[in-house]
């Protein structure tokens, strides 16, 4: 596998979303991952829909990767695994609180012979604090970061995003972290342990609104679509649909006025600058939407994107999969009959993205048990004893 971390291994002892998208961002990079699952498999396994009796929620993230299948209450099974992370470049895991120290992989013991060892934990609040036990999903983050707070339609109900972003966000930050550990390891020689949380991840792409509270010590108020500090820039019904218009700068604003016909507006004080038009909002996205609905999405597409505004359409994922800009930047993927989406990250100008297929539970132990030298009639006891298991 090319790529800037082929020839690195990673060991990815992770279950659903979080640590697994972080090993299929570093497998995209070229490292050989192995995902380490117990006999029962990672959960996300067990999650529908299915296709050909593999879930597409396993697929979405786990790409690139080899399995490893093992019992971890089995003692040659954790001493295989110890052996392996002994020799590894990476220990990622999301599992609870105290679930590694129990299987013997904890940092301190593994560092202590493994010197090098970047060891990236992901956790549901923290590792330590009042908070270190508890357990969580994304929908809990997402209420506990604030972001359900300011979420939704002005005087609605809480809403959430409608992809589980806690675990994408921290699955991203691991990578980096892990990225930036194995930049200074190449100075230092010495790994290190980095952490990140989900519900931390959260507040902190909440930057702009966590902003606007530590600016006004007030929580702020729901505005749907709207932006808080800029106007006119939310989503506005078409004659056949909607469209998402975004005026950040007066020199904007200037050119959607005279594209609009709206020239009038640039006379009112209500609308002078910016400061201006978000406290008078509402009448300002009235005046817009009496003009964007007498025309079709792609009229307005046409003059003001075509101007350098900043408008987009509301498009179903099947129009985004079918979209050609999309396919251009090989965000749609095919392979063994199943479509799935390609990789965001690219260098020198070429898509980095593994080949390898997601694997199927255990599809690997015997070649990964084989690099440690464990095969022939040993291999075959530990398969009797159910301490690994064969794919």
């Amino acid at each position: 596998m090319s790529g800037p971390l082929a020839g690195l291994r990673v060991l990815e002892f992770g279950n659903l979303v979080a640590a697994p998208y972080c090993g299929m961002l570093l497998a995209d990079l070229g490292a050989d991952v192995i995902k380490v699952e117990p006999p029962e498999g990672d959960l996300a396994r067990h999650i529908g829909p299915f296709i050909d009796g593999v879930s597409c929620f396993y697929r979405a993230v786990n790409r690139g990767k080899r399995s490893l299948a093992a019992d971890p209450k089995h003692p040659d099974a954790r001493h295989l695994l110890w052996e392996l992370a002994r020799i590894s470049d990476v220990v990622i895991h999301n599992l609870r609180r105290g679930a590694m120290e129990r299987m013997g992989l904890d940092y301190d013991g593994l560092a202590e012979r493994n010197r090098g060892l970047v060891y990236a934990v992901i956790s549901a609040f923290g590792t330590s604090g009042p908070y270190a036990d508890r357990s969580g999903i994304d929908l809990v983050f997402q209420g506990e970061s604030g972001m359900m707070s300011i979420g939704g339609e002005p005087g609605g109900e809480p809403q959430k995003t409608a992809t589980t972003i806690a675990d994408f966000v921290a699955g991203t930050n691991a990578a980096l972290l892990v990225a930036s550990a194995l930049t200074a390891r190449g100075a230092t020689g010495k790994g290190r342990l980095v952490e990140t949380s989900l519900r931390d991840g959260l507040i902190g792409v909440q930057a702009g609104w966590n902003a606007l509270y530590f600016a006004t010590g007030a929580q702020p108020p729901r505005t749907g679509t709207a932006s808080p500090v800029t106007a006119p820039n939310q989503t506005f019904a078409t004659a056949d649909g909607h469209l998402n218009l975004a005026i950040v700068s007066d020199r904007h604003f200037v050119r959607a006025c005279e594209l609009l016909d709206l020239d009038e507006l640039l006379a009112d004080e209500r609308f002078s600058s910016n400061q201006a038009r978000v406290a008078h909002r509402n009448d300002l996205a009235y005046l817009v939407q009496e003009v964007l609905a007498v025309k079709p999405t792609d009229h307005w597409m046409e003059l003001l994107g075509g101007a350098g505004l900043p408008v987009g359409r509301i498009l179903t994922l099947p129009q985004v999969f079918s979209d050609p800009q999309v396919i251009h930047n090989q965000m749609v993927l095919s392979r063994d009959g199943v479509t799935t989406q390609g990789s965001p990250l690219r260098s020198d100008g070429s898509v980095l993205m593994a080949d390898r297929p997601p694997p199927a539970l255990g599809e690997h132990t015997a070649a990964v048990a084989a690099e440690l030298g464990v095969a022939g009639t040993r291999l075959e006891r530990m398969f009797s004893e159910g301490a690994l298991l064969l794919g």
